[in-house]
């Protein structure tokens, strides 16, 4: 299926939220578009060196809520939900990139189901805080998982101050065991 594409330096995984502002003409009407149809548009990392800046994979999100800030500008929240591959891509006649999406099995540890938290208490205690002490993050996710292993790995992806070419790196090339031990490794100095 053919599907806007929004190339931003952000990175999300399925079931992460995120808040937007668009100002752009061709992406306010990309989000006029997806309210009409419900289709939704796939936002993805803003890649330099390949062609339209466009990275292999993304995250096929559904708006969810909308409002305007002080200035007029429109704010948007979206949810992820599913990793997609992105091909044939182009640019319509205002700029805006549009692709043919597929379902993509990356990352492969998102959609296996690993029973509860377990032993990784530390790491879902820690993200409760973080959640707990920054009301724009509770105030935009209306639904947590916070027993369910892959949701607390994935949101530490998302929230930790690494680059995205890090956090693609870890989400799509590591293993499971070792993106846990490097989360571990990170909780324990930061937040000892």
């Amino acid at each position: 299926m053919k599907r806007a594409i929004f190339p931003l330096p952000i990175f999300i995984l399925p079931q992460g939220y995120t808040r937007l502002r668009i100002f752009e003409p061709r992406y306010l009407n990309m989000v006029k578009t997806a309210l009409e149809n419900d289709t939704g548009f796939v936002l993805c990392t803003f890649e330099h060196d390949t062609p339209f800046n466009i990275s292999a994979q993304g995250c096929l999100v559904d708006i969810i809520d909308f409002n305007q800030d002080d200035s007029g500008m429109l704010l948007i929240d979206v949810i992820a939900s599913k990793t997609v591959q992105i091909d044939d891509v182009y640019q319509d006649e205002q700029e805006l990139r549009h692709g043919l999406i597929s379902n993509c099995t990356a990352p492969y540890w998102y959609s296996q189901s690993f029973a509860d938290i377990g032993e990784h208490t530390k790491l879902k205690l820690t993200l409760q805080n973080i959640f707990s002490t920054n009301p724009e993050l509770s105030e935009l996710y209306k639904q947590t998982r916070f027993d369910e292993l892959t949701w607390v790995v994935a949101r530490w992806l998302e929230l930790l101050p690494i680059s995205i070419e890090k956090k693609q790196q870890l989400a799509f090339e590591t293993n499971f065991d070792n993106l846990l031990s490097f989360l571990h490794t990170v909780i324990n100095n930061e937040f000892a």
